[in-house]
């Protein structure tokens, strides 16, 4: 049978010897609170009119974003703008390399509909 002293190498580096309080006073941030636990349960109904708050039974929060205070109208207009009409150039960009020639099934002009055979005794023909 092994001795205590044969084992103290794996001591060392056992999950055991190492949870002291010397290695838990290293430092560091603590990892930040979930929203629950950060906002405080509610004492109270929230408004019936409020239609910004987006209550998902958490934490309620503005439907509305107002993180962007700094962005002026005009910054923004631009910016909407600018994506807009990054998606007409790639509409455009699309359009031009011509995806129906491209397709490999057949187009609506091949699409006809051809009327049934008559079938039966051959009409009459008037007098």
């Amino acid at each position: 049978m092994a001795s205590v002293s044969n084992l103290t190498p794996l001591f060392r580096r056992s999950v055991v010897a190492t949870r002291s309080s010397t290695s838990s006073l290293r430092g560091g941030a603590s990892p930040p609170l979930p929203p629950f636990a950060r906002h405080p349960t509610p004492t109270q109904k929230l408004i019936e009119n409020n239609d910004a708050v987006f209550d998902d039974g958490v934490s309620p929060e503005l439907a509305l974003d107002f993180d962007c205070q700094h962005v002026s109208r005009t910054e923004g207009l631009y910016s909407w703008l600018a994506g807009l009409s990054g998606f007409v150039a790639l509409f455009q960009f699309v359009k031009s390399t011509d995806p129906e020639g491209k397709n490999p099934a057949v187009n609506r002009v091949m699409n006809v509909v051809v009327e049934a055979p008559r079938v039966g005794p051959p009409a009459a023909a008037d007098e």
